[in-house]
């Protein structure tokens, strides 16, 4: 994968992961929101007033951010009147690293909150069990608001805006806001420090000073998720790079075993010295039907969804051969009825097409087909044994990865099977085995 789709695939993730984490952390910031104005009965009667008017900011940010996490809330919101502005302010931040209505609601919110509960302007009348409260839900919220901050997608933006999917970027973030992101943790360190350390009042006196001491420290493990977060979207990337190889190599193996050799029967029926163009026509027509239906493969979201009969799989597997190859072809009656599950179908028809064809190649007088399906163990195990008089196999055919039968027999591992060579004097026999799926 190149270096800039690896960039976009890391943005893509980053998104989608923080879609998830608001729509998880905003329930946990109304309840902490919730356990912030539960505390407010125990303050003096005439510091009441003060704390409601301290809550109010910190609380519409977070019923505001609530509503930016879910697109089913963001879709009612639109339809009420003079609610346009706020709703394409919303959506025209997912993705960006830039200031948002809730963000600044929450965090200068939280400030004051912090401020007016335990701070040098903290309320009266507090018990020591209601300010510890207090404390630890500030500190609790201030984590939640300030990690979305640090992890938000758009510092994972690639220079040039892209589209991916339904996500699309606005390119990278500037350089300020970048050191901003670093400055963050410790910034906050700083802070609660400043709030929570000293003994502004006698409610926040009565916290123990080890208690106030590790709430502050606290912030530094912004850090750590931090270097959490960016280890887990690497891994995602490596993921999808992994994935694109296993599918390229399945559009190699297709095109292979599909395609390729389909055409392979057409130019032979051509050159022919007995030139028929009836077989040539029907053979074109089974070429264009195998590219249409490796299109489908491609353009299947699930590779797997159908099984059938060994029968109807052989017979589709020999109607792309020209008349004498297809003479010399046989498949052990035995099989024919057996019932393919869908993985075993698709590793058949790709064995079948290769194998065929390149005994036919080594010009194989006579190939001889069986298929087996029993049990190994525990397990179903599926064998397919392809037996020709040809001129035989290069013995390091699987040892040069760009090979088909390479790429067949990596294909097999997966499933914990095996592609062999099997003893013969003239010759080849090649034997397929691995567990049904």
């Amino acid at each position: 994968m190149q270096q800039a789709a690896r960039h976009e695939v890391t943005w893509a993730t980053a998104v989608r992961a923080m879609d998830a984490q608001h729509r998880t952390t905003t329930w946990l910031r109304l309840g902490l929101v919730a356990m912030l104005w539960s505390v407010l009965p125990w303050a003096a009667p005439d510091e009441v007033t003060h704390g409601v008017f301290a809550l109010a900011m910190v609380t519409a940010g977070t019923l505001i951010s609530h509503v930016h996490a879910r697109p089913t809330l963001i879709d009612f919101l639109d339809r009420l009147p003079w609610m346009g502005a706020l709703v394409s302010h919303l959506t025209g931040t997912r993705g960006r690293a830039t200031a948002d209505l809730p963000g600044l609601l929450e965090g200068g919110g939280i400030l004051i909150a912090g401020l007016t509960y335990v701070g040098p302007w903290g309320v009266a009348g507090l018990p020591e069990e209601a300010a510890i409260v207090a404390l630890v839900a500030i500190v609790s919220h201030t984590h939640s608001v300030f990690l979305n901050v640090v992890l938000d997608p758009g510092f994972y933006a690639p220079p040039e805006p892209i589209e991916l999917g339904p996500d699309r970027s606005m390119g990278a973030p500037h350089a300020l806001l970048r050191w901003v992101r670093h400055a963050v943790p410790p910034g906050l360190a700083l802070v609660g420090a400043t709030l929570f350390v000293p003994g502004w009042n006698a409610v926040l006196a009565a916290v123990p000073l080890s208690l106030r001491v590790l709430l502050s420290v606290s912030f530094l493990l912004l850090w750590v998720v931090w270097i959490c977060f960016d280890q887990v979207l690497e891994a995602a990337a490596s993921t999808v790079e992994d994935c694109e190889y296993l599918v390229r190599l399945g559009a190699a193996q297709d095109l292979h075993s599909l395609a390729k050799n389909s055409i392979v029967s057409v130019l032979k029926a051509v050159e022919s010295p007995h030139y028929q163009r009836s077989e040539v026509r029907g053979l074109t027509r089974n070429a264009l039907v195998q590219l249409e239906g490796v299109r489908r493969d491609w353009l299947n979201q699930d590779r797997t969804s159908a099984g059938g009969r060994l029968e109807d799989l052989w017979e589709a597997a020999v109607s792309v051969l020209t008349r004498d190859w297809r003479e010399k072809c046989h498949l052990d009656e035995a099989a024919r009825d057996i019932e393919l599950r869908p993985t075993d179908y698709q590793l058949v028809r790709r064995l079948l097409s290769d194998l065929v064809t390149n005994a036919l190649k080594a010009e194989a007088d006579h190939v001889d087909i069986q298929v087996t399906a029993g049990n190994g163990g525990r397990a179903r195990r599926i064998q397919v044994t392809v037996t020709d008089d040809g001129r035989g196999m290069p013995t390091d055919v699987l040892s040069d990865p760009r090979t088909s039968l390479a790429v067949l027999a990596r294909e097999l591992r997966r499933y914990d099977g095996t592609l062999t060579f099997g003893p013969r004097k003239a010759g080849t026999s090649v034997v397929a085995d691995w567990e049904s799926r």
